[in-house]
Parts: structure tokens; sequence; C-alpha cells
């Protein structure tokens, strides 16, 4: 009796229990199957169209994919029913049809077609038609899309179709039952392939495949859900255009019969495009000429342009500068860069660049800065720069914009001509301003040793110069059998020109110098201008090279070069202690004559000419200013006791040098040690 009274309890827990369990199941199963699956009652149909039928007619139809073959067979007396047939694969159906009964108005075959009549009509004959509706069973369709987040990676827009290596992708996907009826126990499959997960959302995931039981879907019902994913990082050996991923997507689910049916959707992730931004920038674009000056170095610089000068003192300069940034998300290798080429009236002062532009890494970027400084005046434009490379075989392209500098100030050009014969000739010197600045301008000439100036000759010239005689401030010198004069204080507007002449008589064809104008403007800009010069008669044309020495000609087609009295282009300053602002000769920036040489070969690089230093005659030179001021030491410290040491001083001397010729550097330290050995004795004695 007590065993009885415990297990009423807990037999009552356990019904409760299993009544509650139970009570959920219906419910488990009305979101899985649609509510309305009777084929008597549920079935949506769909029609198909309209036939008429007269007696004895027969007309083919074809419902869903499937032929019928209708027939009027018979109508009663009073026109209100007809006998219809059907056959389908050889097997035929008969009905009576009732226009006024409700239930005998329509029949069907096997939940496929349904045949309503609306009407029986007669003709002029009395022939009665039967007016047909026939109509198919509606089937559920489902349209499955795909669709994905938009991404900012590293400043590159990742569109909803593409990917971008190790970053995350949100895939949003849509299932909607687009049929003509509804569908119950569907199924959504998601494989992911060679994406990984980060988020399955509402899924559930099995062997990497994503799963959802959507349960029914009525006609136009749909379901968004969504999952994120990490697309791989790129290994940087395959192309990234041979790397999509796809998304499949496969839904089924069954009809109001259990037919089952099955739909699917598709997305095709691809890599985004690689890219890169150039830019070319000019600081200014409008800059005034300036005096400046070159100094050597006897020590290498981080110079882009040279390792052995630089330029000193220029107040207005711009700065061309060249970006090229890899804004993609793929390292491009075989990059090939055609940078805007500078014109050769403009000097790279400075020139400075960080990066590789061979190579480029996602996010890379390249730098190259360059200070530009006029050597004359004028409008210069700088072509675009170019980049080019072969990405897995894809021939890719950038480019920058173009850009343009006007720089101010006078261009003076001097022209020396001579002309006649037997012993009579005629100098003509012309000053042109072809800039768009006046200057001032101081002209000087000479007339060389052998030649003879006929006086008077100067003044007569400057008669037909177009510039009264007044306004010439002209002085002459004559010394030493040469004969020079200058013209000072001349102002020389842009688009001007002055010329003026003289005589000269000579038993051969002259050989004459250059020309000389100094000239200055506004903006503390001054400079030398240099004419043609004359060998045997023959004119010798210089231009303007200021890193390659200054005034460059060509003496090529000249034999004799050893009778040119030819006055010296500007030093280059060699000591770090001489004031440049006070030294007219270290003026590098000056107009250049244009002349008719090829001047293609002119080159940022420093080029030795003959007045430039050797490495040897650096070596000899302290050497022997060492030696020379020894001597001249011993000399007036042992005056007339020691006069045998000055003659031992010079052989010793001769010898260290005669060693250093020969690269003998191991003698001439020991030599020199010897010698001061010498003197140090007899000063202490």
């Amino acid at each position: 009796m007590k065993k009885t009274s415990r297990y009423v309890p807990s037999l009552f827990y356990l019904t409760t229990l299993i009544l509650l369990f139970s009570s959920f199941l219906p419910l488990a199963a009305a979101d899985n199957y649609c509510p309305c699956n009777d084929l008597d009652h549920c079935v949506e149909w769909v029609k198909e169209g309209s036939t008429s039928l007269e007696w004895g007619q027969v007309e083919t139809v074809a419902v869903n994919g499937v032929v019928y073959t209708f027939r009027s067979d018979d109508f009663t007396e009073d026109l209100d029913a007809a006998l219809i047939s059907i056959e389908k694969d050889w097997v035929v159906k008969k009905e009576f049809l009732f226009l006024d009964v409700y239930d005998r108005m329509s029949f069907e075959w096997d939940n496929e077609i349904l045949v309503v009549l609306d009407d029986i009509t007669t003709d002029g004959y009395k022939t009665p038609s039967a007016k047909l509706t026939i109509y198919y069973r509606g089937l559920p369709e489902l349209k499955v899309e795909f669709d994905a987040s938009e991404e900012t990676i590293q400043g590159v827009e990742v569109s909803s179709e593409q990917y971008a290596p190790g970053e995350e992708k949100v895939i949003d996907v849509e299932v909607r039952n687009t049929g003509d009826a509804w569908i119950e126990s569907v199924v959504l499959e998601i494989p992911l392939g060679e994406l990984n997960l980060r988020e399955k959302g509402d899924f559930q995931l099995k062997d990497n495949v994503l799963r959802k039981n959507l349960g029914c879907l009525e006609q136009d019902d749909s379901v968004e859900l969504n999952f994120t994913v990490v697309a791989p990082e790129w290994d940087e050996k395959t192309s990234p255009y041979d790397i999509n991923y796809y998304l499949n997507a496969t839904a089924t689910g069954d009809d109001i019969k259990g037919n089952s049916h099955e739909f699917s959707g598709s997305m095709e992730l691809s890599c985004t495009e690689p890219d890169m931004e150039v830019i070319l920038e000019i600081t200014r674009n409008e800059i005034n000429m300036t005096s400046w000056y070159v100094k050597e170095l006897e020590s290498a610089t981080n110079s882009y342009s040279s390792s052995n000068y630089e330029i000193r003192d220029a107040t207005e300069f711009v700065f061309l500068r060249t970006h090229i940034y890899n804004i993609g998300l793929y390292t491009i290798d075989d990059l090939n860069v055609q940078f805007s080429e500078i014109p050769e009236d403009l000097v790279i002062s400075e020139a400075y660049d960080s990066g590789d532009h061979s190579s480029m890494d996602d996010n890379g970027q390249y730098y190259l800065g360059q200070k530009l400084i006029g050597i004359r005046s004028g409008k210069y434009s700088f072509d675009k720069v170019v980049v080019t490379a072969d990405f897995f075989g894809e021939e890719l392209t950038w480019e920058s914009g173009t850009g343009s500098l006007t720089i101010h100030g006078p261009h003076i050009v001097v022209d020396k001509g001579l002309s006649g014969a037997d012993d009579d000739y005629t100098v003509t010197l012309k000053l042109s301003n072809d800039g768009n600045r006046a200057a001032w301008i101081n002209l000087t000439d000479t007339v060389p040793v052998n030649v003879t100036y006929v006086d008077g000759s100067v003044e007569k010239g400057l008669e037909g110069s177009g510039l009264p005689l007044s306004e010439w401030d002209l002085s002459t010198t004559n010394s030493n059998d040469s004969f020079s004069f200058s013209v000072d204080g001349v102002l020389l507007p842009p688009g001007s020109s002055l010329s003026m002449s003289y005589d000269i008589s000579s038993d051969v064809a002259p050989d004459l110098p250059p020309a000389i104008c100094a000239f200055r403007a506004i903006g503390d800009y001054e400079g030398e201008v240099q004419s043609s010069f004359y060998v045997n008669g023959n004119e010798v044309k210089q231009y303007w090279k200021p890193l390659n020495g200054g005034w460059i000609s060509d003496l090529a087609a000249i034999d004799d070069q050893a009778s040119v009295d030819v006055m010296p282009a500007e030093k280059v300053i060699d000591d770090e202690d001489n004031n440049a602002d006070n030294n007219e000769d270290d003026l590098y920036s000056s107009d250049d004559e244009v002349s008719d040489l090829d001047i293609s070969d002119m080159s940022v690089e420093v080029q030795q000419d003959d007045s430039t230093p050797t490495f040897l005659s650096k070596v000899l030179d302290p050497i022997t200013g060492i030696f020379d001021r020894t001597q001249d030491f011993v000399s007036r410290t042992f005056t007339g006791a020691l006069g045998g040491i000055s003659s031992l001083f010079g052989v010793v001397e001769s010898s260290a040098i005669d060693a250093v010729e020969n690269y003998l550097y191991v003698i001439v330290v020991i030599i020199a040690a010897a010698v001061f050995g010498v003197v140090y004795t007899l000063i202490s004695k």
C-alpha cells in the first residue's frame, strides 16, 4: 500500500512531462510542413488558357510539358451539359460537365490538370461548341541569391563580388519562393570550399557545409540568412587572377504531392585589381633666374645627381616630386618606371629617393625629389611618369599627369663675327636679350698680340649701333701690343638687341678670344656670357655646361690649339673658405649662346677637363708645398752656416716627387722622415 502511494506522484510528474513534450511536436511539424496539404482541397491551380470545341472537334494542348488531347463528344438536348473526353499517353478519360451544377462544372486528372466548362454556344448551323478553361497544378520554385558586404582594406575598395586575402567578408543569402505553390521541408546547404568560416550565424556547420532547415515557404515567402568567411592569405606565387572562390547553395523541398524539388544559386568572389597611384608634382609654376655657383667636393655626398659637386647660393628653385604608391593588395615585381625627362636647360641641384621602384609590396611607396635650378629663362614642360608591369601575364600601365614651369629672367646672347681678308678684317659684336626680363650689361673684348687694332674703329662702329654714342660708357686700354675695350652700363630690354663693330689688321688669319658680357638683372641675378672665339680665322662656338666646367667648346676640328689665346671660363671654387658672394668669377648661373653644336651629351655629372686637378697633382701639390716651406725656413734660419741644406732639400724634393709619380709612396714617407730628422737635429744643436 505504501509503495503504491509513492508511485502515484511519480506517475503524475512523468505524465505531465510527456504531455508537455508531446505538445511541442505538432508545433515542430507545423514549422516544417505547410498547413494546407490536402490534395482534394489545397492544390493551387494556375490558369493555362481557354479553348472552344465544336461538336466532335479535337484539339491538342501542352500543359506543364505534358500533351493532352481534348474532344467534345456530345451535348444534352437543352445544351446545359457536354461530354468531354481527354486523352494522355493513350489513356482516355470522359466526363459530363454541367453549366449550372457547381460540383459538376469541372473535373481534374491526377491533380495535374483541371478542366472547367464555362459555356455552350451554337453557330448559324445550330452546331454546339463547348468553351473550356484549362488549369494546371501550380509548382513551387525557389530562387537562391547571394550578396556580400563591401569593404575598404588599406584604402582599396573591395566590392561585393571581390575578396581581400586574409580579410573578413559577410555573405548574405536569400531564399524566396517565386513559384505558384507552397513548398515544405525546405533545407538549404552551402559548402564553404576553401573559404574559412568566421561566424556561422543561424546555420549549422558539419563537414565544412553550412545547413539550415527552412520548413514551409508559401508563395512569395522568403528567408534571409548571413554568415562571415575569411579568404586565405595570398601565397605570392599564384596569380591572383587564378584564385577565385565559389559559393554554391542547394535548396531542396517537397510539393503538395510529395514530389521533391531542388534549386540552386551560386556566387563567385574574384581578386581586386592591382593598382598604382603615380603623382608628378611641381612645387611652383613660376620662378626667377638666380645666381649660384658650383662647389667641387673632395668626398662623396648623398646627392642623387652627383657625388663630387654641390650647387650653392641658389635663392630661386623648384622641386619636382615623383610619388609612386602601391594602392592595391598585391606585391608587384618587375616594375618599370619611365621618369619625366628633365629639360636640358634645368640643372638637378639635389635629388633624393626612398623606397624601391622596381618591386613594391602592397601599401608600399617610392619617392623621388629633385631640386631644379634654371640655366636660362623660358617655359618648360614635364612629361608624365609612366609605370608598367607584367603582373602574371597581364600588362598593366599607370600614368601621372604632366607639369609645366616658367622661369623669368634675361637671356643674354653674344655673337662675335669675323669678316674680311687680305690683312683687313672687321669684327662685329651683337648683343641680344631673348628672355623676358631686362638686364644691365657690361661688354668687354680684346684684340690679342700679333693682331693690330685700327684706331678709332670702335667709336665708328658704335655710331651704327642704334644707341647714341653718349649713352655708351666706352673705355679702351692699349698695353703690351694688345688692345681691349669695354662698354658699361647699357640696359638691354627683353626682345631687344644692340650691335657694334671694329676693324683689325693681321698678316694671317687671326686668333681672337671670346667677347665677355657681364650682366645684372632684378633679384640679384647676375652672371657672365661668352661669345665664340676664333682659331686661324675659324669660329669655335661655345656652349654653357655649368656642371662640366662652365663654357665648353669643341676644338676637335682645329689642328693647332696651342696658339689660342682664350680667356678662361669662370673658376670653380675649390676652397671652402672662399667667399662666393664677393667673387664674381664663382658665379655659374649665366646665359649661354645657343650654338649649332650637338649638346645632347649634356650631363648632370661633373666631368674632368684640363683645368681640373688629377689625383696625382692633388698628392704632389701638398708635398711640394711642404718642401718649399721647409726649404725657405731652413734658408732663413741658417743663412751662411747651412747653405748646403737648401740644395739638399731641392734634391730630396725632386726625388720624392719622382717617387710619387712612380707610385712609390713608401719611399716618399721615408725620405720626408729623414729630411725632418736632419732639420730637427740641426735646430737642436
